[in-house]
């Protein structure tokens, strides 16, 4: 057998068998290169999945850390920043592990048959010590949620690797393959004309393969300018060549701009958009930082808690984009008071915060808190406007023995809010004692939350004297009788309430209690009275809650025109828009509206000219002066007279004694409101409170009924 083949070789031409060789050699060729770039695409293709994975990975851990961080995981902030995965079709499932690698949340794509069961029965503590499973089908990344020190968990990604590549594989040999089908029929068509010179060529053809193999370099090319099968082959192989290197290049700018990405997005989970400052997240990092330097070289530093006064009038009064202005000018003002080394962020809203760093003592801090304070004397020019913008200040130094970030920023947030509670502009350096109040304030702030549902609320009425009728009105109030503190006076729990979003949850309470109680003060008393209930700027701008008030008196077949609402004065003008919907939604319904504390405030005359009120209440800091103070006397005899011609009623609070109440009935207040008359008392001691005040002043006009009760 072996003889006849190569007796018949003999038999064969020279150019038949060069025709053979060069078609041998030609496929050999050919299905290396396609191996080859098979291989490459294959490669590139899989980096490009791994690059691609660990960005996403990487981007949902910084959106999935604040939900994480918490005490409690917020399972729908996990959840829907998993769904994400959505727009993924690669994407098998992903996975959030807790501290205890435990699994917190997951998400599976229905394309793939992975179930909650198979991912519960995992190891994961194991595939986490292993950095990840090894599998052919799939790539897995594994990312830290927060940084190595401070590890909320982990985001576990795994994504398809054999059907994804499987489909991209066809699609490139779908393209490939003609051509090289093409190639060798054109190369088989012309090889008759093939002599030994063809040779050469080939063996340069070779050469140009194995160093494209060797080098990965797909920018090298077979040079030969002749029309030959050997030519053209090279030719061919030469758009092979930059077909491959066409892609080469573009993935690797692709990778490019997914690394400028993840550093762009890396800014921005770093850095406040509008002022360009260190956010909430960075400057805790900062601080971190700080405080361990300090710790290594015994050196103080503090933390400076600044808030913005009375923002919000700018945003509403002459837009949002002048209110971003104006934070970006206090962050350059801010700024400019700073030493080099001070670090200053925002920390969001009109909020911002700054490291003072290696401080020679508290004198510095402090001398710096007043250069800045001193600096917002000056107006702030935006656009056509000169805005002055107050600043309140709180100051936390660092204790030598502790290092703690999160408490020397609520421990300025603290001296802060004191600050504000003695006058705007100022700034409070913290105490031990401000701590107690904030301890107070979280414990009320929690049983509030209970007071409601253990019925600890109660109303109390004070009445509204008419200096000639007598008896004409009450305002309603809250007493919190606690069970953890006995009484607590409302002026304590309610800047809590305020504070911690449960005011609009008690003025709910009030006014379901006070118009249910509407009939039983009149069946007890036995006569009509208006009844004031007061409302909170929180309350004014909360969706429904005028369809809540309708529903109560249709409820409780309220008479409208017996029922007031009182707003105070800065309530009405910071919220002047919600504020004027609101006033003209209760007037339709008949009830009546009171400005309470006016002249405390703004006193702007052209906002009350568009306010549907009807009726005015001097605020008691001007009653009890009106014998002390000439400039409080006459403050009060204008608010009368301004009442009178705007046709307003007028009420006094806080009236205590008997000059008081003379001069004020002289002055043709028609409203008067005070201890000098009764303290509020719950609704069963309405009626003898009513009979005693009627007949201890003899008031004119006093029906007989009212004087046999």
């Amino acid at each position: 057998m072996q003889n006849w083949i190569k007796m018949d070789l003999n038999y064969l031409s020279i150019k038949t068998k060069l025709i053979s060789i060069t078609f041998f050699v030609v496929f050999l060729c050919a299905l290396a290169i396609t191996f080859l770039t098979l291989y490459q695409h294959q490669k590139l293709y899989k980096e490009d999945l791994a690059t691609n994975l660990y960005a996403l990975s990487s981007n949902l851990s910084d959106e999935l850390f604040p939900y994480l961080a918490s005490n409690e995981p917020e399972l729908i902030g996990l959840t829907t920043t998993l769904l994400k995965l959505e727009r993924y079709q690669q994407i098998k499932y992903g996975l959030i592990l807790d501290k205890s690698n435990n699994i917190v949340t997951q998400y599976l794509n229905p394309k793939f048959k992975t179930t909650p069961n198979q991912l519960a029965q995992m190891n994961w503590p194991q595939i986490l010590q292993d950095n990840g499973l090894t599998a052919q089908s799939s790539l897995m990344e594994i990312h830290l949620i927060g940084d190595k020190d401070f590890s909320s968990g982990h985001l576990i990604l795994v994504a398809d690797l054999s059907n994804q590549l499987s489909s991209n594989m066809k699609s490139f040999l779908t393209q490939l393959i003609p051509l090289i089908l093409v190639i060798i029929l054109v190369i088989f068509i012309v090889s008759h004309w093939v002599q030994s010179g063809l040779i050469t060529p080939l063996i340069n053809l070779s050469q140009l393969v194995s160093s494209v193999g060797d080098t990965k370099n797909y920018q090298l090319r077979y040079e030969n300018n002749g029309q030959d099968e050997v030519s053209i082959l090279g030719k061919n192989i030469n758009k092979m060549l930059s077909i491959i290197n066409t892609q080469d290049i573009e993935n690797k700018r692709h990778t490019i701009k997914l690394l400028k990405q993840q550093k762009s997005l890396k800014h921005l989970a770093n850095y406040d958009q509008l002022t360009g400052l260190p956010n909430r997240k960075l400057f805790s990092e900062l601080l971190k930082q700080e405080l361990s330097k300090s710790h290594r070289n015994n050196y103080e530093i503090a933390v400076m808690f600044l808030d913005l006064d009375d923002f919000k009038t700018v945003n509403d009064t002459i837009g949002h984009h002048a209110g971003d202005v104006l934070l970006q000018q206090v962050s350059e003002r801010i700024k400019s008071h700073l030493r080099d080394g001070d670090t200053l962020a925002r920390l969001g809203g009109d909020e911002f915060i700054v490291i003072l760093t290696e401080l020679p003592s508290h004198v510095t801090a402090i001398a710096i808190a007043q250069r800045i304070l001193e600096s917002f004397v000056d107006y702030f020019h935006i656009q056509e406007w000169q805005i002055h913008s107050g600043l309140s200040m709180g100051i936390a130094f660092n204790d030598k023995d502790r290092f703690d970030a999160a408490s020397l920023i609520s421990n300025a947030d603290v001296a802060m809010y004191k600050a504000k509670e003695g006058g705007r502009g100022q700034f409070a350096v913290f105490e031990d004692a401000m701590q107690s109040v904030q301890h107070r304030h979280m414990l009320l702030a929690n049983e509030l939350a209970k007071a409601i549902h253990r019925d600890e609320f109660k109303l109390y009425y004070q009445p509204k004297v008419s200096p000639s009728l007598g008896v004409v009105g009450f305002e309603a109030l809250i007493r919190w009788h606690s069970s953890f503190d006995g009484l607590i006076s409302p002026a304590e729990f309610i800047p809590v309430a305020e504070h911690c979003g449960r005011v609009h949850d008690i003025t709910r309470w009030v006014l379901k209690q006070g118009l249910g109680d509407l009939s039983k003060i009149k069946d007890s008393i036995g006569f009509d009275t208006v009844t004031s209930f007061n409302v909170s700027a929180i309350d004014i701008t909360k969706q429904g809650f005028i369809q809540y008030i309708e529903a109560l008196i249709k409820l409780n077949k309220n008479d409208t025109q017996f029922i007031e609402f009182e707003v105070t004065e800065s309530s009405y003008i910071e919220n002047f828009e919600s504020s004027s919907k609101f006033f003209n939604a209760l007037d339709e319904l008949g009830c009546s509206i009171a400005l309470d504390d006016f002249g405390t405030g703004y006193s702007s005359l052209s906002y009350l000219t568009q306010v549907q009120a009807n009726t005015l209440k001097i605020d008691q800091q001007f009653v009890k002066k009106i014998f002390t103070s000439d400039s409080d006397r006459l403050i009060v005899e204008s608010i009368i007279g301004l009442a009178k011609k705007l046709g307003l009623k007028i009420c006094a609070e806080g009236v205590e004694t008997k000059e008081q109440f003379d001069f004020l009935a002289q002055s043709n207040c028609e409203l008067i409101q005070g201890y000098y008359f009764s303290k509020p008392v719950p609704i069963e001691e309405l009626p003898g409170m009513v009979k005693q005040i009627h007949c201890k002043h003899h008031f004119a006009g006093i029906d007989d009924k009212v004087v046999h009760l």
